[in-house]
């Protein structure tokens, strides 16, 4: 159990928000549970920039899907006030294992079979309309293919003038060498999540379905026999795709309905990236799903992005230009994480020096007071509806 105390603490709550839930969605990582343990103990271990002392304990698997600790937060190290948060991670890293092609002609086929869909099917331009880091991140892991390949060649043209047909085998140190630094760069990650996303909006992926329906009725059976003040939904990156009709699922659900009794369930989307799932034309099914879940009674869906992450879409309806209606939509909250102002100045220059680990920095405690910070959020006295009254109105979003 690892704890950290800071000088100063917040002000009471004006609510007794004494125990919530977490029902935490990963991104496209096949990981699993015990790396986010070990993250959210580390984090919360880090000087707490809100004040108060959090704990986090033991991680306890319940069963294949389901994993959970306790986490504690106080307001000082012997204050009276606190909260207890039971943080439930909501596994899907055997999906992502089937769908994470390991071999390199499987991630050569797939790397054409995406980029025809994503050309296709999502189209480019308007990718580049709402937000020009999404744009270039998903034409990234494509250039550098073909520039590894291109290199390859020439070098290997080159060398056969001088040692004649022997010299072709110059390509090879070349091309594995180029390989194996993009793979350490994640680009090849980023190639798998383009290939899950096209998948997924092209239609139904296995097992998925019947992991939604798992999560909603172990979310409701955990509220049946405990429950608390504040349940939430997270979901960070690719996370937030699968989370989606988990929401719409359980916000329709009257087992559900009749346990909240008018009390808010939140949903907090990090990075997420649901335009690109909106945009293929084949995707009725999650368009539907996400217009209802934008105006789902007694959900209040908080959407956090940041403009130096370049894997989502920065203050982005998730529904923009994906031909469904979504004006005047009460749902989703946008809200512009400044984490450049939560950082010291060495800090942020290491930090920007890897813009594709930029994408996790929701996940992190800063080292500042900021205008986001997820323990706070997740942990906090405060309950989400708070969280987002505090931080005032939304910027305006593409549309």
């Amino acid at each position: 159990m690892n704890s950290m105390t800071t000088s100063h603490s917040p002000s009471p709550s004006p609510a007794a928000l004494q125990r919530r839930r977490v029902h935490y969605f990963s991104g496209f990582d096949p990981r699993g549970p015990a790396h986010y343990h070990r993250l959210c103990r580390d984090e919360a271990a880090k000087p707490q920039p809100q004040g108060g002392v959090v704990q986090v304990d033991r991680r306890e698997k319940q069963s294949r899907l389901f994993s959970r600790w306790q986490v504690s937060w106080q307001a000082s190290a012997d204050g009276p006030e606190s909260v207890q948060t039971e943080h439930v991670f909501m596994s899907w890293d055997d999906l992502i294992r089937a769908n994470w092609s390991r071999s390199p002609w499987a991630l050569l086929r797939e790397f054409v079979q995406t980029y025809v869909g994503i050309v296709r099917d999502v189209g480019p331009r308007r990718v580049k309309q709402m937000y020009d880091n999404a744009y270039l991140t998903g034409i990234l892991p494509a250039v550098y293919l073909l520039g590894t390949l291109l290199l390859g060649v020439l070098v290997g043209l080159g060398a056969s003038l001088v040692l004649g047909a022997w010299g072709w085998l110059a390509t090879l140190p070349v091309v594995a060498g180029l390989w194996a630094y993009g793979a350490h760069k994640g680009l090849f990650w980023l190639l798998r999540i383009f290939t899950f996303i096209i998948r997924m909006g092209r239609g139904p992926l296995p097992g998925l379905a019947a992991r939604t329906r798992q999560w909603v009725d172990d979310m409701v059976q955990r509220q049946q026999e405990d429950p608390v003040d504040e349940v939430l939904l997270v979901g960070h990156s690719v996370g937030t795709l699968v989370m989606v009709d988990a929401v719409d699922q359980l916000m329709r659900d009257p087992r559900w309905q009749a346990l909240q009794q008018g009390r808010t369930t939140g949903m907090v989307t990090l990075g997420q990236c649901c335009p690109f799932v909106a945009l293929v034309p084949a995707a009725q099914t999650f368009r539907d799903t996400l217009q209802r879940v934008c105006s789902a009674p007694g959900l209040l869906w908080w959407d956090v992005s940041a403009r130096i992450d370049p894997l989502c879409f920065y203050n982005t309806h998730p529904l923009a230009r994906s031909g469904t209606a979504h004006e005047g939509l009460p749902l989703p909250v946008l809200h512009n994480a400044k984490f450049f102002q939560m950082y010291e100045s060495a800090n942020w220059a290491r930090i920007r020096a890897d813009k594709l680990q930029t994408h996790f920095l929701y996940l992190m405690t800063p080292d500042k007071v900021g205008n986001f910070h997820l323990a706070d959020v997740l942990y906090g006295p405060r309950s989400l509806p708070q969280q987002v009254a505090a931080k005032g109105l939304p910027e305006k979003g593409a549309a």
